[in-house]
């Protein structure tokens, strides 16, 4: 009888290990460009599915970021998010968060509910001059560049959330599978802190709409060297009819890469 092991077979009980979970309780290194800005009010009350509510201020925060985890290949990684709360907590609901890997893409969306999608991520810095971008099916969605112009304070260690919904779509095509919001929490300790002086582009896409969340006024670009521990739990289980109309958001409707595209405007 072969001896040989089936690798598709079952483990045992100390080898199923959910990696994801693994690889983010040691710290997580990374290096970031980070922009933040106001946009309007009512973009913001928009794209926010319930439980979550408008923060304070209509602040959207892009972090596009080099990352290296124990054990594997650095990959980029990007975050596209605009300021929620939800009840007395404050966060980040992020709207698009791509990401270079297919390992980080499946891991982060089915162990956190992370909206995340492949896509190719440029984060480059030479001496001063720093460029960063993150481009998906052919359309460049973000484009940031710009100079460091000096160093910036060290923020105290601290804890940074961002929602989630984790969820599937049901086989039959009827709705959606076991809803549930979830709390993304980052410990983060910073060891570099740098301000940029520079511009952002935002880019048009059928998929990735991301241009609809108009820049009113840039209130930061910097750079940052960190190591970040995440730590995620649910928060509570939501009716699936607060997300019905919201799930776009996380899956291509394929469908408009297809459409016929507008004639280019003649003056």
């Amino acid at each position: 009888m072969s001896t040989k092991v089936i690798r598709y077979g079952p483990r045992p009980p100390q080898a199923r290990v959910d990696h994801e979970i693994d690889a983010t309780k040691a710290p997580i290194a990374t290096e970031a460009v980070t922009v933040t800005y106001l946009t309007d009010p009512e973009i913001v009350a928009a794209v926010l599915p319930k439980p979550l509510e408008p923060a304070a201020e209509p602040l959207v925060r892009i972090q596009l970021q080099r990352v290296q985890i124990e054990g594997r290949p650095p990959f980029g990684s990007a975050v596209f998010s605009v300021t929620a709360r939800h009840g007395d907590v404050q966060g980040d609901y992020p709207l698009f968060m791509p990401q270079s890997t297919e390992q980080s893409v499946t891991g982060g969306r089915e162990t956190f509910g992370e909206p995340k999608k492949l896509a190719d991520i440029s984060v480059e810095r030479d001496g001063k001059s720093v460029t960063a971008s993150v481009t998906r099916l052919g359309y460049r969605l973000i484009t940031v560049t710009g100079r460091i112009s000096g160093p910036a304070e060290l923020p105290p260690d601290q804890v940074n959330t961002e929602f989630y919904f984790k969820f599937l779509r049901a086989p039959d095509g009827d709705g959606i599978t076991d809803p549930h919001l979830v709390y993304g929490e980052y410990h983060r300790h910073y060891e570099l802190l740098e301000t940029i002086d520079g511009t952002i582009e935002l880019g048009e896409s059928p998929l990735d709409p991301v241009a609809d969340i108009a820049i009113r006024a840039i209130r930061s670009i910097t750079w940052c060297r960190r190591r970040t521990v995440q730590v995620g739990r649910i928060a509570q289980q939501v009716p699936q009819e607060w997300l019905l109309p919201y799930v776009h958001q996380r899956y291509d409707d394929v469908a408009l890469l297809a459409a016929p595209k507008p004639e280019p405007t003649r003056v």
